[in-house]
This record gives structure tokens, sequence and C-alpha cells, in this order.
């Protein structure tokens, strides 16, 4: 009989050592980076990526509603002018043809709109077309914005009594 110096390994045991080898050589070695993958958490690119894209979201949102608010101070102020001007012309076609708000000329009015800052002006000219016939401008605007104006024409007839 052959005695052995060495422990007899099985072929199992071979082919274990083989492959664990195997794999040392094959390996990519080992770095820094490689090792931080597995941490949980955000590098500083995609934080700055991430936190870029927020901000211009936020940029365009604030721009629209900034936006959206100034088209609604400016529809208010129109709609308060084409109120003031309509309820005045109102109040004309209920004056008789000979008052004195009627006579001929160009008269002007300011005050201020109700529940707002806003400061409005209305003018009013009073032309004498015929004698039974007068034609009555109104304008209407805000003293912030003089160019947007709203203006109105009412024909007043002596013999139709409007």
């Amino acid at each position: 009989m052959i005695c052995h110096l060495f422990p007899v390994m099985t072929n199992n045991y071979l082919t274990m050592e083989w492959r664990k080898n195997k794999m040392k050589k094959d390996a990519p070695p080992m770095n820094p980076t490689a090792t931080q993958k597995n941490h949980p958490g955000f590098t500083l690119v995609e934080f700055l990526v991430s936190f870029t894209l927020v901000m211009l979201l936020l940029t365009g949102t604030v721009q629209l509603t900034i936006h959206s608010l100034l088209v609604k101070r400016n529809a208010d102020i129109n709609l308060k002018t084409a109120e003031l001007s309509s309820s005045f012309l109102e109040y004309i076609k209920s004056l008789p043809y000979e008052s004195e708000e009627l006579k001929e000329g160009l008269k002007s009015e300011t005050f201020q709109g109700e529940g707002s800052l806003e400061v409005f002006q209305q003018e009013w000219r009073v032309e004498n077309i015929s004698p039974n016939l007068k034609r009555i401008e109104v304008e209407c605007f805000s003293e912030n914005r003089r160019f947007k104006k709203t203006r109105l024409v009412l024909y007043l007839s002596k013999e139709l009594g409007f």
C-alpha cells in the first residue's frame, strides 16, 4: 500500500477550488466607486439634474400664474368700464329730453370703483344732430389705462321718447 503524505481530495473539492481561482483571475479590480453603488442615495450630478428640472417646471408655472392674474385684472377692468358706461346710458335714457345733463357739450366725472383701488373716469359728449335727435357718446376708462377705453353711443329721439 502506498502511503500518501497529503490527504486525498475528492473530485468535488478540486472543482470548487478551481472555480474560486478562476473567478479571482477574471474578476475586475476592486475600486471605490464599484463599492459605492451598493449604498442608497444620489450622486451630486443626479441631484443637480433633478434640481434643475424642478426649477424649470416651477419657473414656468409661476410665469403662467402671473400672466393669468394680469389677464384677469385687465378683463375685470374692461368689464367694469363696460358696466359703468352701460348703467350711465340707462340713466341718460331715463332723463327727460330737455334735462340739464342732456345739454350740448362735453362733461366728465371721476370716481373710484366699488371694492377696488381703481379710479375710473367717464366722459360724455352730447351733440344735437337735429331739434328732435341727440347723439350721446360715453367713454369710460381706468386712470391707470387711459389707452384702453370703452365707448358707447346712444341716439335719443324726442318724438320716439327713447
